[in-house]
């Protein structure tokens, strides 16, 4: 009964994305403006085409590189500050306007001062982690919060061992608040990562083929980019929840 369902579910996914292209595809028609809308039929040739050239996995991999080294560098920087103030109230309290800044101030705003401080090499990598950092800082933050304080109690009282306290109270815990921002995070860092390409015009990178694809009017080349976009957003997101959840479970073996 479980595997109809799943198999129910995936295909209602999958038929949902055909009748959006459908409509896509029907609206390309009664409008005949390729030059602004282009075909979904376009856009896939167009994509086929990219898929051929080494140019596009060089941009690719320029903007996956920086991207992931943004979030892989936020995500661990978070959960090890957020688990230090969420211990002592004093660095909480220290690093509240700064986290209060990343969230607030427009992304727009930091990627021009990045790039008037940095320039625009590594300006994808300081986006994604000033995007991501709050998000993941915040869940542990929170998770702490929650913990019961019965149980720590209780474990101090049995005399359990720091390192099976911290497997079997604080990991457990605190992972489904990270986990309940991850997938936000995931797909901020590389819409923010990708826009911070185009404004600073980022050489080998998806952000660069996206703006030559605006600058020339090539539509289906802008379309065919920001799909590759999403397929690699979707990919990295699926890969680290999954390597996530593997180093949870081996966390709690190891300690």
């Amino acid at each position: 009964m479980l595997m109809v369902s799943k198999i129910k579910s995936k295909f209602n996914k999958i038929a949902a994305v055909a009748v959006w292209i459908v409509i896509w595809q029907i609206v390309c028609e009664l409008t005949g403006l390729e030059l602004v809308l282009a075909s979904p039929v376009k856009v896939f040739l167009s994509l086929a085409e990219h898929l051929a050239q080494r140019e596009f996995y060089v941009s690719a991999a320029g903007s996956f590189l920086h991207i992931t080294a943004g979030f892989a560098a936020a995500f661990f920087a978070a959960c090890i500050i957020g688990a230090a103030a969420g211990r002592y109230r004093l660095l909480k309290d220290f690093l509240a306007p700064a986290v209060i800044l990343m969230q607030s101030l427009p992304v727009a705003s930091f990627i021009i001062i990045l790039l008037i401080w940095f320039g625009s090499k590594n300006v994808a990598a300081y986006i994604s982690f000033i995007v991501v950092f709050p998000m993941i800082y915040n869940g542990v933050i929170a998770g702490i919060a929650n913990i019961d304080a019965k149980l720590v109690e209780m474990a101090q009282v049995f005399g359990i061992s720091p390192l099976r306290r911290i497997r079997c109270i604080y990991i457990a815990q605190v992972a489904p608040f990270v986990e309940a921002n991850l997938k936000s995070a995931l797909g901020m860092c590389w819409k923010a990562g990708v826009s911070a390409e185009v404004i600073g015009l980022v050489s080998n990178s998806v952000g660069e083929q996206l703006y030559y694809s605006k600058l020339y009017l090539l539509t289906a080349d802008l379309f065919a980019w920001s799909l590759a976009v999403v397929v690699m957003s979707f990919a990295f997101e699926k890969v680290f929840i999954i390597l996530a959840a593997s180093a949870v479970r081996w966390l709690r073996r190891l300690l």
